[in-house]
């Protein structure tokens, strides 16, 4: 298996992933307005569970906001610099990134391990209190922990696979503008 086709059948399930988050999101946000402004009765857990899945989008779609080149970035001294020193340079920013994220995703990883034991609150109830389910099927917040690990391991992954092109770039005297953002199939723009 080719990196390009293990990065198109990442993205493939990565994307298929948000597509069930934001659904169940938008059908839980649909339904509590339907429940709050047509019957005037809210749901308890609604808001809580939309916060959940927010921070788990946000944290995922990141991935691909930063492959299509949408998250700030200062490129002004990279820019100004001769070939190779701007690539050492995205090199070294990548690493220090990549760094940044395997420290979140160990101090992340306690953190959800400490703390992360108790039943979501919101789930509790819903599980609980209104379809009677045990107490051992409730999800822990441990899950909603996790997301900030997952994401920035995912991060540090896609970080790392960039300092290798740019170590292939510099290896045969390309810029660093011949990394392109990937677009929606998965291909430089």
């Amino acid at each position: 298996m080719t990196i390009s086709t293990f990065h198109k059948a990442f993205q493939t399930v990565m994307k298929g992933f948000l597509v069930l988050l934001i659904g169940v999101l938008l059908a839980v946000m649909s339904l509590q307005i339907v429940m709050r402004y047509s019957f005037n009765s809210s749901l308890i857990w609604a808001e809580e569970v939309c916060r959940y899945l927010l921070i788990w989008v946000s944290l995922i779609a990141g991935i691909f906001a930063y492959e299509k080149g949408e998250i700030a970035a200062m490129t002004l001294l990279r820019d100004a610099l001769p070939k190779r020193a701007a690539l050492a340079l995205a090199i070294f920013s990548n690493l220090a990134a990549a760094t940044l994220c395997i420290a979140l995703v160990y101090y992340g990883m306690r953190y959800a391990e400490l703390v992360g034991s108790q039943p979501i609150p919101a789930l509790r109830f819903l599980f609980e209190d209104t379809f009677g389910w045990p107490q051992s099927t409730v999800p822990s917040v441990f899950w909603v922990y996790f997301s900030l690990p997952l994401g920035m391991g995912l991060m540090a992954v896609r970080l790392l696979v960039d300092v290798v092109h740019y170590l292939r770039l510099m290896a045969s005297g390309g810029d660093v503008g011949d990394l392109r953002p990937i677009g929606p199939e998965g291909v430089a723009e």
